[in-house]
């Protein structure tokens, strides 16, 4: 595995920290664009234009792999909303899994998801269209 590793590395001209970035950020990115779907279904008004907006800014780092700084800067809401909002589901399984009384699990799953939806309704980036 380590062998195909390096081979797979060298075959696309990264170091493995840069490999790690790229494919991570592609993975976060894909997530959020997911997301974004998810969202618009329940709420049409919300995540309009993210997923279209990810998708093409996934397409430009394809294309241009030396672009992941920009790329990473103008995905970073969508990829914070996806981090915070998995962060939220960890907080709520390890409640859910907890001797806690149920009150209080269901209080602090609410704050858990408190910080991703505040996120989604207040920042327009979002749902703001790509550019160039």
């Amino acid at each position: 595995m380590i062998r195909t590793s390096k081979a797979h590395l060298a075959a696309a001209g990264e170091s493995y920290g840069e490999h790690l970035r790229f494919a991570a950020t592609v993975g976060l990115m894909a997530l959020a664009a997911g997301a974004a779907c998810l969202v618009h279904a329940l709420v049409p008004a919300l995540c309009q234009k993210t997923a279209s907006r990810t998708i093409g800014l996934l397409s430009q780092l394809f294309e241009r792999r030396d672009r992941i700084a920009e790329i990473e800067a103008r995905s970073l809401e969508a990829i914070a909303f996806v981090v915070l909002g998995l962060m939220a589901t960890m907080v709520s399984a390890i409640l859910v899994a907890s001797p806690a009384a149920l009150p209080l699990k269901l209080a602090y799953s609410l704050l858990a998801f408190a910080l991703p939806l505040t996120l989604l309704l207040t920042n327009r980036e979002l749902d703001s269209p790509a550019t160039a």
